[in-house]
């Protein structure tokens, strides 16, 4: 398992770098097609998750290209498009990758990988709790959904909360870590 999980983790590598080095958009566009039919079942429910992550994105990169083109008077839509499918086509690799590989497997050669891995899983966890709690208490203090302008000030106070939180708990996992002699790598 060990062994095809890290192969896998070597194709989805490679195929970043394919991804990268395409220019043409019908290349890109075939590829991205190619991904989604190699991606087996639950291929529109992989497009649909990538759309929802690069939808925001996308579109703010693509007006302010399109106004940037409007003003100059030199618009060039090629280059839109194809900015705009190299983003799709690498979002549905990396959704991919998330739905079918096991990352602790394919990290199994190199420990120190793992560990990193193993932070980064710790924090998502907090991460997540940090926001369903926001979420529920703000459920629970208004009957009606608050305005937009409240929801800003919401956002911006957990984003705000996250960082205080993920610099804390970096310094106290890494200070412990460190006492345990984890990064003693000899």
């Amino acid at each position: 398992m060990t062994m095809t999980a890290t192969w896998g983790l070597f194709a989805y590598l490679a195929a970043v770098v394919a991804g990268t080095l395409l220019h043409a958009p019908t290349s890109l566009a075939s590829a991205l097609v190619v991904t989604l039919v190699l991606s087996g079942p639950g291929r529109l429910a992989l497009l649909r998750r990538a759309l929802g992550m690069v939808a925001a994105p996308a579109l703010v990169i693509s007006v302010g290209y399109g106004v940037m083109t409007l003003i100059s008077g030199a618009p060039d839509w090629v280059y839109l498009l194809r900015i705009n499918l190299r983003l799709t086509l690498l979002t549905v690799l990396t959704a991919w990758m998330l739905r079918d590989l096991d990352l602790a497997a394919a990290l199994a050669p190199w420990p120190g990988a793992r560990r990193w891995l193993g932070l980064v899983r710790i924090q998502l966890a907090l991460f997540r709790r940090l926001g369903q709690e926001v979420r529920l208490a703000q459920r629970s203090r208004q009957r009606a959904k608050p305005p937009l302008r409240e929801r800003y000030r919401t956002g911006a106070a957990l984003g705000l909360a996250a960082l205080d939180k993920a610099m804390h708990n970096s310094e106290a996992l890494t200070q412990g870590m460190r006492s345990r002699g984890v990064f003693n790598e000899r």
